[in-house]
């Protein structure tokens, strides 16, 4: 039996090449799992205020930012509000928007967090351009709002702590169509 050389030589080159585009894809994989898993230790809604231009201090404890707001009714804009303990213990705090002009309350979802006295953190917060006290009406109509946005202590059921700490600030929600 006569074997081709040519033709084992092009199965040799194909094999190799093959391996080399096996290995990259091997490469590009790990690359996009490893970014993948450095990109979800931010997912949980905490960022560090170090990063801020004006992070919370004890003269103004509660800061959000953007400043202002502009979100499409129905729609749901991420934000990122940060709160300073001004108490001398521990407390675990969460965020919140009880209020807003001509009876509005935004549907707000975010995390609690113990923070230590003299500190501040950072949650990520979603706020929902819905009416959540009004379910029949389920967009808030395109207006400016003005809003009230609540650092709130909460137990550790997170459950708002009836005579505890909070902190107030205002910010302006621009709800379009």
């Amino acid at each position: 039996m006569r074997l081709n050389r040519r033709a084992s030589l092009e199965i040799g080159i194909n094999t190799i090449v093959i391996l080399v585009i096996a290995m990259m894809l091997l490469g590009l994989g790990i690359g996009f799992v490893r970014g993948l898993f450095s990109k979800a230790n931010q997912l949980p809604g905490l960022i560090d205020t170090n990063s801020w231009e004006n992070p919370p201090t004890s003269s103004e404890p509660i800061k959000l930012t953007p400043s202002s707001i502009e979100i499409k009714g129905g729609d749901t804009k991420d934000v990122k509000v940060g709160v300073y303990n001004k108490g001398v213990s521990t407390k675990s705090f969460t965020v919140g928007i009880p209020t807003c002009t001509n009876g509005a309350v935004p549907d707000v979802k975010a995390v609690s967090a113990d923070i230590h006295s003299g500190e501040s953190r950072s949650f990520k917060v979603i706020i929902a351009a819905v009416n959540a006290s009004d379910p029949a009406a389920p967009k808030l109509p395109p207006q400016k709002y003005i809003c009230k946005l609540q650092g709130i202590e909460v137990d550790a059921s997170g459950n708002a702590i009836s005579g505890g700490t909070t902190y107030d600030t205002q910010f302006i929600m621009t709800v379009t169509s």
